[in-house]
């Protein structure tokens, strides 16, 4: 279930394996409205979280993308160009040789999932109250 958000991790050889949070909802159109409602409100604490230095130095936020900012929400917005997404996530790439080391492996995988924690939090206050759909 893709709410809450929480944690990722793919194994895969050919080093392609990787760690995830955030959000990967764009098929829930009242996740993401919550999301940008809350980014909306609550901006500088969003700004604060993706641009401290250690965040930064492992995470970029990934997304899915509208061309623009949809109706209801300031298009000059500080964080406009965040109210556009549909999904926020964060992906880092793990070597092989990194998951080769258990212990190492370990170490550096509960380190970022740390650093990682104050988006997943801020997410999940997003959507305080949100339901999935009955299928």
């Amino acid at each position: 279930m893709p709410v809450p958000v929480g944690y990722y991790l793919m194994i895969k050889p050919g080093n392609q394996s990787y760690l995830c949070g955030g959000l990967f909802a764009n098929s829930f159109r009242d996740a993401t409205e919550m999301v940008r409602d809350y980014i909306s409100e609550f901006g500088k604490e969003f700004d604060e979280i993706i641009h401290a230095p250690e965040f930064e130095k492992h995470f970029t936020v990934q997304w899915t993308s509208l061309l623009r900012i949809s109706s209801g929400y300031d298009r000059e917005h500080p964080q406009s160009e965040y109210l556009k997404f549909k999904s926020w996530y964060l992906k880092y790439s793990v070597a092989e040789e990194v998951i080769a080391d258990a212990e190492q492996f370990m170490e550096e995988a509960a380190k970022l999932f740390r650093i990682m924690k104050p988006f997943n939090d801020y997410l999940n206050k997003a959507l305080e109250g949100f339901q999935m759909p009955e299928r």
